[in-house]
């Protein structure tokens, strides 16, 4: 798909996208509307929009960009989220929110909300089991 439908389909502005990978918003909104042909883009410009992406450069060049399916989440593991303590829910729905966008800013999250279930472990406010299903269900490493 071309640029412009895969920002929409992936929630991503043209702001958030210049933002992030450095391109002027000019520049930016040229190339998404079809304005700047992307073939004649400086590879420099091109390769800062493709890692911001996460996407392959030939496939921002070549309009192939495909829409990620991958995960963080292990949503095998059975457990009850209501029943955790509050600063644990409110982390999971974070994680949630990340998992949905598909942010790798997940695994940083991730690690913080099992440093607070070790805490919850070590006070007694969760039990061993919830702990490893915890560990399971949210994973810190890639």
């Amino acid at each position: 798909m071309e640029l412009n439908e895969y920002l929409e389909k992936t929630n991503t502005s043209v702001y958030s996208l210049s933002k992030s990978s450095g391109v002027p918003y000019s520049t930016t909104l040229s190339i998404c509307r079809g304005k700047a042909n992307i073939e004649e883009c400086r590879l420099g410009t091109l390769r800062a929009l493709a890692k911001a992406l996460e996407v392959d450069l030939m496939d921002l060049i070549d309009g192939n960009l495909k829409l990620r399916t991958r995960r963080f989440i292990d949503d095998t593991i059975d457990l009850d989220v209501a029943s955790l303590p509050l600063s644990l829910r409110k982390f999971a729905a974070e994680l949630e929110e990340y998992d949905r966008n598909e942010d790798i800013a997940f695994y940083a999250a991730a690690d913080t909300m099992l440093l607070e279930a070790d805490r919850c472990l070590k006070s007694g406010t969760i039990d061993l089991t919830t702990y490893e299903k915890l560990t399971r269900k949210y994973p810190i490493g890639e």
